[in-house]
């Protein structure tokens, strides 16, 4: 966790991300695109903007209130006026006013991060992260298998030709690192193999989601994914901040991990 004086320093914004090509797709298809960019980018104040009603409500330390209006227009030109309205119409029901996406939200330039806690205090949280992931990892491969897909596909974690890797992969490596953490001194105990091949499968994962995160706007339009794959691509993009931000630090934190046991051979 970040300290006080981290936390009040100026934060700095991601840019938005580029926006999709309209180009031969349908009207429908344009309005759902531009929605979709627009939420990549920007999310309702009551997600994570602090609200103070002695202060006039939410504040927007983070930039904004933002509005529709003010990105729609000029990051579809190719669109047509009333495209834009509809698009906006959208966006608008459930308010006019808009903050920046929390995971555009980044650190300061000119300030590091304080050092990670130490290891055996991460381990102690280590298993409730893994929970949090088991149920997102769970949920990705219910929404894969109606669809009858058992092998790896362009909607499964990323694959070495001679290592494949499937959302079953990750939750067995799961699974086995919380076998890890109930022996009496996990710290030096555990199997550095299991926790090393553990490291290797969250981190492709990882990659995985935020690949798919960054190609999600493009694929859905243009239909290049649809059926069970498009299910499967708008619950990862629906909640990347959660999968990302957990995937990394359980990666980290095994990383660490597996480097501690190997330094006792």
């Amino acid at each position: 966790m970040m300290d006080e004086d981290f936390m009040s320093r100026e934060p700095q914004l991601a840019p938005l991300t580029a926006a999709p090509s309209l180009e031969s797709v349908d009207s429908e298809d344009r309005v759902d695109a531009m929605i979709a960019w627009f939420f990549e980018n920007f999310e309702n104040p009551a997600e994570e903007t602090p609200y103070d009603g002695r202060e006039g409500g939410y504040q927007y330390i983070w930039g904004g209130p933002h509005e529709a209006s003010d990105y729609i227009f000029d990051h579809f030109p190719e669109a047509t006026e009333e495209e834009h309205t509809e698009a906006i119409g959208q966006i608008d029901a459930d308010g006019p006013y808009w903050a920046p996406a929390g995971h555009r939200v980044l650190p300061p330039d000119d300030l590091e991060e304080p050092p990670a806690a130490p290891l055996d205090e991460r381990l102690k949280q280590l298993s409730a992260q893994l929970d949090t992931l088991t149920g997102h990892v769970t949920e990705m491969l219910a929404l894969q298998r109606p669809g009858g897909v058992a092998g790896i596909g362009h909607n499964n974690p990323p694959s070495d030709e001679d290592d494949p890797l499937t959302f079953d992969d990750v939750l067995e490596s799961i699974a086995e690192v919380k076998a890890e953490l109930v022996k009496p001194d996990p710290l030096s105990d555990a199997d550095e193999e299991v926790i090393a091949k553990a490291e290797g499968r969250f981190t492709r994962f990882l990659t995985w989601v935020r690949e798919r995160v960054k190609e999600a706007p493009t694929l859905l339009v243009k239909g290049a994914i649809t059926g069970v794959g498009a299910l499967l691509l708008q619950y990862t993009v629906a909640h990347q901040a959660e999968i990302m931000t957990t995937t990394n630090i359980v990666a980290e934190t095994v990383r660490d991990w597996a480097i501690h046991l190997r330094s006792f051979f």
